[in-house]
């Protein structure tokens, strides 16, 4: 008797089982399943995206543009906040159950006695998910460093390196240099290149070596702002003499939204075609948006900034980027982070914008108590809360309508923020 199919639920839990290990870096499992599978080239072009902070960004703003040029696109996003289905997204949408399924049995049927791991299953079902919906771009977001991801088991012909930081130090190195050469190994000779803004020299140096003009921000990407009277200044970007301008300030960072304009002009030249035009770039920047990336509510008679920015580079961002959106506001932070995160850096990087912090627990095997984060930022102004509940109605308490409370420090502090923020009937007084 043929056992019942799996549902999207039950594929998982068998994901998670199959290797005990959450990270086994290493291409040659998923590069011999791949092959098996004839993912290998998931479409007639691929960009793949590295970088420490700002990949879902650019990824999903690439998506935008180029589907308002009329291409058909897949996109993976990696973790997700709320449902797996976030990290397939064909044209846009998020893969259904049933896609996902037939995608899983596949992978399944050709790993043999290969364990996979979680990472690894998930991104050759994103590859057989983009091959069998005939997309023309595949755009893959990086989970961890580069050269030994998953997906760097596709030659993609566009690359973009977002930005360098300090993380995941344990997998990467324990310098700026070290983690920029592995996340360089993506790079292929003769592909175009999209690099972010304060590169080190190790990913200068494999980019150069890679190719002889890679688009460098401040030099083949640049990014300004134009005249304005509203509260938002409209933008112009430049990519190699090619000028948007009139570019809206959206819910994504700009400068991310600057490297998907640039990755977009750099798939127009693979594919010998110019549909990347103004029109395309203002409608890409207008509709790009990712939940707990500097999403905006207002809940109980106050505003509410949710951003899943978990390192000193992400908070360093918020720190400028925070003002810009609520200029002359005084800003509350719940704050909950990881055992492997330098926590104290992350205040320091917040340290003269965030007037008191609340911190909360953050669960999971990696999570870290508020006391224990306590112990990690003396010498600010904190409450130690504990439950992400009781400090959302204890910033509640510590603020005016005016002010701003952000809830950031990691992906599970934002979701369960953001599930808290949009219940209907959500109380916190």
């Amino acid at each position: 008797m043929k056992p019942p199919a799996r549902n999207l639920t039950d594929w998982l839990g068998h994901m998670e089982a199959l290797n005990p290990a959450s990270i086994d870096l290493g291409l040659e499992r998923v590069r011999k399943v791949g092959e098996r599978m004839g993912v290998l080239k998931p479409a007639p072009v691929s960009v793949i995206v590295a970088g420490t902070n700002g990949k879902g960004s650019t990824c999903v703003c690439l998506e935008r543009i180029l589907l308002a040029s009329g291409r058909r696109t897949g996109c993976t996003l990696s973790p997700h906040l709320e449902s797996f289905r976030e990290r397939v997204r064909i044209n846009g949408v998020e893969a259904d159950s049933d896609t996902l399924c037939a995608a899983f049995e596949a992978v399944e049927a050709a790993r043999g006695d290969l364990d996979l791991t979680y990472f690894e299953y998930s991104c050759l079902a994103t590859l057989f998910c983009f091959k069998a919906a005939a997309v023309d771009v595949a755009i893959l977001e990086v989970g961890l460093g580069g050269r030994l991801d998953a997906f760097n088991i596709v030659d993609a012909q566009v690359a973009v390196v977002t930005s360098i930081g300090l993380d995941h130090m344990a997998y990467l190195g324990d310098s700026c240099e070290a983690i920029g050469a592995e996340k360089a190994g993506v790079f292929r000779t003769g592909q175009r290149i999209v690099l972010g803004n304060e590169m080190p020299d190790s990913v200068l140096a494999a980019a150069a070596r890679a190719t002889a003009s890679p688009m460098r921000w401040g030099e083949g990407v640049r990014l300004l702002a134009e005249t304005s009277s509203a509260d938002f200044p409209t933008w112009h970007v430049e990519v190699d003499g090619r000028r948007f301008s009139g570019l809206p300030s959206g819910a994504l960072p700009t400068e991310n939204c600057a490297l998907a304009t640039a990755a977009a002009c750099a798939v127009d030249a693979v594919m010998g075609e110019d549909r990347i035009d103004e029109p395309c770039v203002r409608q890409g920047w207008s509709e790009a948006w990712l939940p707990g990336r500097l999403e905006a509510f207002t809940a109980a008679e106050r505003q509410w900034l949710v951003d899943v920015a978990h390192n000193p580079l992400g908070a360093a961002f918020l720190n400028d980027e925070v003002p810009r959106r609520f200029p002359g506001c005084r800003v509350v932070a719940v704050f909950g982070n990881l055992q492997d995160k330098d926590s104290g850096a992350v205040c320091r990087a917040l340290d003269g914008l965030v007037r008191h912090w609340v911190l909360v627990d953050t669960a999971g095997p990696r999570g870290l108590s508020a006391k224990d984060l306590s112990d990690r930022c003396g010498g600010f102004e904190c409450s130690v809360a504990g439950d992400l509940g009781v400090g959302l109605a204890l910033a509640h308490s510590l603020t005016e309508p005016s002010d701003v409370i952000l809830a950031f420090g990691s992906f599970a502090v934002a979701q369960a923020a953001r599930s808290r923020l949009t219940m209907t009937d959500i109380d916190l007084q």
